[in-house]
């Protein structure tokens, strides 16, 4: 934006014949096209870059124009600018800004005195400086606004990675407890005819750590995340409850329903691996699963759950217990 402004103002200021102000912009222009060249990659330092070019540019300009053009503008906008673009853990930023208010009054000192370098400009000053004092005025607003709505977007998207984060487990994707919980304290008024509460546990999974890594036993549980998002009905909730253990809730459905869903998930399972390192790591679970009909008891429902899931575990594995 920077290189397009000074680009088109060596265009105008030419066909004017303000020639210093020609060349200043097209030293600038040149500057920009070395430095975004250079440091294409280096997005804070292309923003420190610009914010201490339009200072000094605004300067230059206001000396030729003998403070006619309202360049001091753009270093107050940039002032609020370098603030919102600039990293938070940049903390320079209050530095550059100081720099940039106390150049803004010295700039303005040059339009309170109306000094030029090049008093025979003047005349060619004094005929373009509403068009040109209005242009600067608008280039400073729209940037303003474009920034502070650049700002938002990123703020908004901030708040949602973190309310994401808060409510679901990283590794899985699943919801996490704290969320699950939460839903099911905020429904205990609502009564449902029949819902299941199922609670699923990954055979051997310490043996799978011990003998392979961790990383390859949160592969496991990524691999069984994606299979029960797969399974499950779209009203139903899986939550990653510790380790590798998961809870299901399914909503409107007797244990013969759930069951049959948690038939598929298994026999999915065995029928998956999780190839690791040129090993294949195949992989099954234990689940418990019992019905209830009021969610205020769903603490219970899931000790129950918990209770067969257990006794599935010292009885085989690799099986549902209803």
């Amino acid at each position: 934006m920077c290189l397009s402004v000074h680009i088109f103002n060596a265009i105008y200021f030419y066909s004017i014949g303000l020639t210093p102000l020609v060349v200043l912009n097209i030293g600038s222009s040149c500057l920009y096209v070395l430095f975004l060249t250079l440091f294409r990659k280096n997005s804070d330092l292309q923003i420190v870059f610009a914010y201490f070019e339009i200072i000094i540019f605004s300067f230059f300009s206001e000396v030729v124009a003998g403070g006619h053009f309202s360049y001091v503008n753009f270093i107050i906008g940039m002032v609020a600018v370098v603030f919102f673009l600039l990293p938070f853990r940049n903390k320079k930023k209050h530095i550059y800004q100081f720099i940039g208010v106390v150049s803004a009054i010295g700039v303005s000192q040059i339009t309170v005195f109306e000094y030029s370098m090049f008093p025979e400009y003047l005349p060619i000053v004094l005929e373009h400086k509403v068009f040109i004092s209005c242009l600067n005025l608008i280039i400073t607003l729209f940037t303003l606004f474009y920034v502070s709505n650049l700002y938002l977007v990123e703020l908004n998207e901030a708040r949602a990675k973190l309310d994401y984060s808060s409510n679901h487990d990283v590794l899985t994707g699943l919801y996490n407890r704290r969320f699950f919980e939460g839903i099911m304290k905020r429904s205990k008024e609502e009564n449902e005819n029949a819902f299941s509460v199922a609670m699923v546990d990954v055979d051997d999974f310490k043996h799978i750590n011990d003998t392979y890594g961790h990383e390859a036993g949160d592969k496991v549980l990524e691999r069984v995340s994606h299979l029960l998002a797969d399974v499950l009905p779209k009203n139903a909730i899986a939550v990653r409850w510790g380790g590798e253990e998961f809870v299901l809730y399914l909503p409107m459905m007797s244990v013969d329903s759930a069951r049959g869903v948690l038939e598929n998930f298994i026999t999915r399972l065995r029928e998956s691996s999780v190839i690791y390192r040129n090993q294949e790591i195949r992989i099954s679970a234990t689940i418990g699963v019992c019905t209830g009909d009021s969610i205020s008891e769903y603490e219970n429902y899931i000790r129950q759950a918990d209770e067969k899931l257990y006794w599935g575990k010292k009885h085989g594995k690799n099986q549902i217990v209803s």
